[in-house]
């Protein structure tokens, strides 16, 4: 009976994972807003080096998100509603950003406890992603915007419940926090997911470079297609690694086989 017990709690917990993953990847695409059918107005431009694999563009003021379209090093965007937009680019190995945090130009040094209960909000806010980093943020004192890298290394599963071997997930959000008297607290309506990928546990882009340009951000778009300025993961545009909230380690691990058992 004990058995029984500890392999159907397993299974159950299996199960449960296997339908976090699978809800992410269909959360993922619900993030995304489709194009304005009758806007005429859009985005393009491309990196100078580097290979490119995503673009997304984000709306601020009615928080919405866009995924573009790529074409070798050039990317594109149609049919987006008048408005200023913020462009975040996935390569390979490197992510360039052009994301506003800044709250309507106003910016505030927090004291060391508010940092800490961020850090801390942030570290429990979901716990399907042991690893998380704050890459950037910014705001007054009682509202910040976060750019947040959050990873899985630890085991996931398959939609059908077997081990994903050598696997992990990443997930990049923009995160807006109020304070409420002494308490922090994550806003409901902003658009957390920004992009998601299932990969790898090792290679190139297992750990990603970030790069914050200002240059793609605030792009204002109207009727007609506008050119973004040329980018690249220029050093200039480096942002300092931050350390991993959480239980992560500093660079992911590979999965090991040992005796048939897979171990994470």
């Amino acid at each position: 009976m004990k058995k029984l017990l500890i392999c159907s709690t397993a299974l159950a917990l299996a199960a449960a994972f296997a339908a976090a993953a699978s809800a992410a990847v269909s959360g993922a695409d619900q993030w995304y807003n489709d194009p304005d059918p009758n806007a005429t107005g859009g985005i393009t431009g491309k990196v100078t080096s580097g290979e490119l694999k995503e673009v997304i563009a984000l709306e601020q003021i009615a928080y919405k998100v866009y995924r573009g379209s790529v074409n070798g090093n050039s990317y594109s965007f149609s049919r987006l509603p008048p408005g200023k937009y913020d462009l975040l680019l996935k390569l390979k190995a490197e992510v360039i950003e052009g994301l506003r945090l800044d709250v309507f130009g106003e910016t505030a040094k927090l004291e060391q406890k508010d940092r800490d209960d961020i850090a801390e909000l942030i570290r429990i806010s979901d716990d399907f992603f042991h690893g998380k980093r704050i890459w950037r943020a910014g705001g007054t004192a009682k509202l910040q915007k976060l750019f947040v890298e959050q990873f899985r290394t630890k085991t996931i599963y398959n939609p059908d419940g077997s081990i994903a071997v050598g696997r992990m997930i990443r997930r990049l959000d923009y995160t807006i926090l109020h304070k409420t008297r002494e308490v922090w607290q994550i806003d409901p309506d902003s658009p957390r997911f920004l992009f998601r990928e299932e990969r790898d546990l090792t290679g190139a882009g297992s750990e990603l470079t970030f790069y914050h340009d200002p240059a793609l951000g605030g792009i204002r778009v109207s009727d007609i297609v506008v050119t973004a300025p040329d980018t690249a993961p220029d050093k200039k545009f480096l942002i300092p690694k931050p350390a991993a909230e959480g239980d992560a380690d500093a660079k992911p691990k590979k999965a090991k086989t040992t005796r048939g058992k897979t171990k994470n």
